[in-house]
């Protein structure tokens, strides 16, 4: 992926990202990428999503009935479905972001996850189980997840402790907490 122009002294962060969304190894991976604010991680993401053509989501803060339809929103503009995405639950979104990547490495990122998370305190959870080790749905995709955020002591938590996230994870490509 060539680095976007205008992006300056992020050659090891562009590297890492690089080699965590271009892995050919099968199945779905897990990153974290956390920071504090105003330090460049949605202008990172959002590029490297663009040279790779992968899916870029920025959460507000919002119901989580209207999270949900402004992904189903984002996706379908996104990957042009014949019939547009109506999700009726996270589990539905999550499947469908992981058949993003059923052909090629994909990048999908969500960005500002602690306000989907706050919406619904269950989407660690079910973003778990989306991740089991022998579940078809992973094994058979190449999406590159990562979920970013600047609330530093929620994304610390993400991957500590007895946390649901912590056992689909572990360091790779210097990318914090991917997974096969």
């Amino acid at each position: 992926m060539d680095k976007p122009v205008g992006m300056f002294d992020r050659d090891y962060e562009w590297s890492a990202l690089t080699r965590f969304i271009t892995d050919e190894q099968p199945g779905a991976t897990l990153g974290v990428v956390s920071g504090r604010r105003r330090q460049g991680k949605t202008f990172l993401l959002d590029a490297a999503c663009r040279a790779a053509g992968g899916f870029y989501f920025g959460a507000t803060e919002a119901a989580d009935a209207e999270s949900l339809r402004r992904l189903s929103a984002a996706l379908t503009a996104h990957a042009r479905p014949a019939t547009p995405f109506h999700f009726a639950d996270w589990s539905e979104a999550l499947d469908a972001l992981l058949a993003l990547g059923s052909e090629r490495p994909t990048s999908v990122v969500i960005d500002e996850f602690p306000y989907l998370a706050r919406a619904n305190s269950e989407l660690p959870s079910l973003i778990q189980e989306a991740f089991r080790p022998m579940r078809d749905q992973r094994t058979t995709s190449r999406t590159r997840l990562l979920l970013c955020g600047s609330a530093l002591s929620f994304m610390g938590r993400l991957l500590s402790g007895n946390a649901p996230l912590r056992e689909r994870s572990r360091p790779r490509s210097g990318v914090k907490g991917s997974t096969r």
